[in-house]
């Protein structure tokens, strides 16, 4: 069957800048279907380190589910790095993940693996080229 070729009554639509809404809709039907055989039950948060004009210094996005921490995105200010800012905002997050029950960690990195590495995260994989010339590691630790 051609690429093009759509079930009748159908359309695809190509947006570069999809609307918001789009990538929520698309995780809540993937949810509901690995719901069927394995529960989903997802907390995402957000640490933010803040100055007192409130300007963000750092932070970690991250994400539990099944047992597992995801780090989305971890981040420090370039006045604040190799002071212990980064650690610390990682370790809290790790923290937090163990209150709500999490064994493990995950992440992945093309320019910052040894800074986790140096934290106790263990490469289990690498995509070469990722960015081009680059190489993006897959990162995970155990927490409990």
């Amino acid at each position: 069957m051609d690429i093009d070729t759509w079930p009748e009554g159908t359309a695809l639509t190509v947006a570069e800048d999809p609307e918001p809404g789009f990538r929520a809709e698309l995780a809540r039907q993937i949810h509901a279907f690995h719901g069927q055989t394995v529960p989903y039950d997802a907390r995402r948060f957000g640490l933010a380190l803040r100055d007192a004009e409130g300007r963000l210094l750092g932070g970690v996005s991250a994400v539990t589910s099944w047992g597992w921490l995801f780090i989305e995105a971890a981040w420090v200010d370039a006045a604040l790095r190799g002071q212990g800012t980064g650690r610390r905002l990682v370790q809290r997050a790790e923290a937090q993940a163990r209150d709500w029950g999490c064994h493990a960690a995950w992440l992945d990195t093309f320019q910052a693996e040894g800074f986790y590495l140096a934290l106790g995260y263990e490469r289990f994989g690498v995509l070469e080229d990722y960015p081009a010339g680059q190489s993006r590691a897959f990162l995970r630790k155990r927490l409990a």
